[in-house]
Parts: structure tokens; C-alpha cells; sequence
């Protein structure tokens, strides 16, 4: 028998650290709340109920199975692999592995640079179906992707759910690089009013199919360059950059349309980068920190924040 501790989803980020999780199993959504699988609860408040929820899936790590090739993840029914350099006939055969232990993954693709101002990557199929666009799941919510027109990085989804916790319900919130929403829609659920914003528009057409996807209209949509924001000085609550290799280069902009907090996100060599904190591996050697950040006045950052 498994129990789960049914909390709603507004209060998850505040009892969870009242929770033991069990780690063997996944989380699950039963309308607005969430169903948690628990060894042990700390606080007397917590409704156990008896649940089913699914094992967690362990995926092996790709170079487990064919030694000297990277990891791979999976987005929806694609698998996205990285690797070091061509390996020629091996590569034909990394596809075939991940689709023979991933039943529901229909095509692999070889991540090859990310380039362009979109950070897209160029891929490469090594087996299954020469599609690119599918549907993933992340924190209770739906995204429609397309991974050869946005950047898609699944691995910073515990990062977006702890932005939910940094989000109070009524703030008004510039998700400024938006890409195709996952920041915008994991802040929505928490009551916020959010603005999403890029010059992709490739991305703004994925996030409103997501909105779709998910029944959330509290994100209003815009297309700008970032260079020149369209909103007076002070706009906002909270201004997020999620944009790691150009953020730096627009935080007088950012800055100057906030009255709280700027959070943004840097590439960084250094696994220790002062006033920042490391919130996930990039590359080798190369890791995402996030900043946050009190403005001084609409121009300048003025310093760290906790």
C-alpha cells in the first residue's frame, strides 16, 4: 500500500518540506490538488489518502549501453542525443537503442551546436519518424514543442517549479525571453498575471497552443525585441530573463522595467560564481547559474537578493 499526501497545489511549495517523498514514485494531479507518494509527513495538517501512483521511470544513461556516447533526453516521443563527435555507424545505432527502451519515443535526433539569436539546435535523425513537433509534460502541465524552431531544456524543470514558490498570487511578471512558455505557464498556476515576451514567433505560436493545451488565460503574449521593452519604467513585480547566453546584454532594459525583482540566468566556466547560485550543467564545464537582483534605479542592477 502507498499513501500519498493530498495537498492543494497553491500550498505544495509550502508543506513540502513537511514531506518525506518517496522517491520510487511519481507525483500526481487530481484536479487542484496534488497527489504526493510519502514515507513519513512532519506536520499534522496533511491529508494521507491510500493512492496508485506510476514508478518512477529510471532512464539509462546512454554511454551505459553503448560506451564513449553521451546521455540522451527525452522531450514527448523524441529523444534529443548528444555526442562528443561522429561516430559514424554507432549513431545508427544509438537511435535503435533509445527507441528499443523507450517504447514511446517515435524519433531520435543527434543534437548537434545551438546557434542563431533563437538557440536552436541543428539536428540530425538517426532513427524513427522525421518529425520535430510533440506534446511533453512538465510540472502537471502540457507543452506542444517543436524542437528544431525553440530550445527546449526538460532538465530545468525543477528550476521553473521553484520559481512558482518566488511568485506570489496578484504579481505582475515579465517572463522576458519566453521561448515557448515554460516559465510563463508554471508562473500562471500560482495566480499570477504574467506577460510573455520574444522575438521568436515561432515560440509565441507554441505557447498559445500550450495555453490551449492547458486552459490558462491569465498570459498575455507579445512580440518585441527585447532591446527596446514596449512597457513603461516600473511595470512589473518581478522581470525573469531566462536567456543565459545574452541576458547581460539587455539587464539595463530589464531593470528599467521593474520595481521588485530581476531574476536572470548566465553561462558561466566557473562552478562557483559569486552573488549567483549554479542551478544546472550546461556543458561540460560550462553550467547555468541564476541571479537575482534588486534594481537601484531603472538603469543599473543594484545587488544580490536571497
Amino acid at each position: 500500500m502507498v499513501l500519498c499526501a493530498k495537498i492543494p497545489r497553491r500550498q505544495f511549495n509550502e508543506l513540502k518540506k513537511s514531506l518525506v517523498i518517496d522517491p520510487d514514485f511519481e507525483l500526481s494531479y487530481d484536479g487542484d490538488y496534488i497527489m504526493v507518494p510519502v514515507k513519513e509527513i512532519r506536520a499534522d495538517q496533511i491529508h494521507l489518502v491510500e493512492c496508485k501512483p506510476s514508478p518512477k521511470k529510471r532512464t539509462p544513461k546512454l554511454n551505459q549501453l553503448i560506451p564513449g556516447v553521451s546521455s540522451y533526453y527525452v522531450i514527448g516521443d523524441i529523444a534529443l542525443v548528444s555526442m562528443k563527435e561522429s561516430y559514424g555507424d554507432t549513431s545508427k545505432k544509438v537511435g535503435e537503442v533509445i527507441m528499443s527502451i523507450n517504447r514511446k519515443v517515435r524519433s531520435v535526433f543527434l543534437r548537434k551546436k545551438v546557434t542563431g539569436q533563437f538557440r536552436v539546435n541543428e539536428l540530425e535523425l538517426l532513427a524513427g519518424e522525421n518529425k520535430t513537433d510533440t506534446v511533453y509534460k512538465e510540472n502537471g502541465l502540457k507543452f506542444y514543442v517543436d524542437v528544431a524552431k525553440v530550445y527546449v531544456n526538460p532538465t530545468m524543470a525543477r528550476e521553473r517549479l521553484e520559481l512558482r514558490r518566488e511568485v506570489k498570487m496578484g504579481d505582475k511578471v515579465l517572463d522576458a525571453f519566453t521561448g515557448y512558455g515554460p516559465i510563463a505557464l508554471n508562473l500562471a498556476v500560482t495566480g499570477a498575471y504574467v506577460v510573455a515576451g520574444d522575438l521568436n514567433l515561432e515560440g509565441l505560436y507554441m505557447l498559445k497552443r500550450s495555453m490551449e493545451l492547458n486552459k490558462i488565460r491569465s498570459v498575455d503574449v507579445i512580440n518585441y525585441d527585447a532591446s527596446f521593452l514596449p512597457f513603461r519604467d516600473k511595470s512589473f513585480d518581478v522581470v525573469i530573463g531566462d536567456n543565459p547566453t545574452m541576458a547581460r546584454n539587455f539587464l539595463n532594459e530589464l531593470c528599467r522595467v521593474t520595481k521588485g525583482k530581476l531574476t536572470y540566468y548566465v553561462l558561466e566556466r566557473t562552478a562557483d560564481l559569486t552573488s549567483c547560485v549554479k542551478v544546472n550543467d550546461y556543458a561540460k564545464d560550462l553550467f547555468i547559474f541564476k541571479c537575482n537582483v534588486a534594481c537601484d534605479n531603472v538603469n543599473s542592477p543594484l545587488r544580490s537578493t536571497p
